[in-house]
């Protein structure tokens, strides 16, 4: 292997090494996402409904302040894939990020519970019953 393909492989290494420790570092603390331009389409889009700007900024607020509050009790994985989706296909949102978290956590915890998925005898006893 040449000098310059093996400084080549060290640098990209080097690179997705900080990339990961950067996403680990972010999802160590609940991101800054930009709410305001998503409330403004909302408060546009839905006059006929009531729902203000203000009203939107309200919302995305308190779960901002849930998801500090309980940000240490989502796991990592979770923390990571739901930041991206919040981030994805526009401006972020506190209340779409925590929505995620909570159907995650709740979905971690309904198959933890469940004694099908915890019993491999009991697994293999519903397969045979199809």
């Amino acid at each position: 292997m040449s000098a310059v393909i093996r400084t080549v492989s060290v640098i990209g290494l080097c690179a997705a090494a900080i990339a990961t420790s950067m996403s680990a570092a972010r999802a160590d603390s609940v991101p800054i996402l930009q709410v305001g331009p998503s409330c403004e389409a909302a408060g546009r889009g839905s006059v006929v409904l009531g729902r203000s700007k203000e009203a939107c900024l309200a919302d995305e607020s308190t779960a901002q302040e849930s998801l500090k509050k309980n940000w240490p009790t989502y796991s990592g994985i979770d923390k990571q894939q739901c930041i991206g989706m919040a981030k994805t296909g526009g401006p972020g949102s506190y209340v779409e990020l925590l929505s995620c978290l909570e159907i995650r956590r709740d979905a971690h915890n309904i198959k933890d519970g469940d004694p099908l998925e915890n019993d491999p005898r009991a697994a293999s006893i519903h397969r045979n019953r199809r």
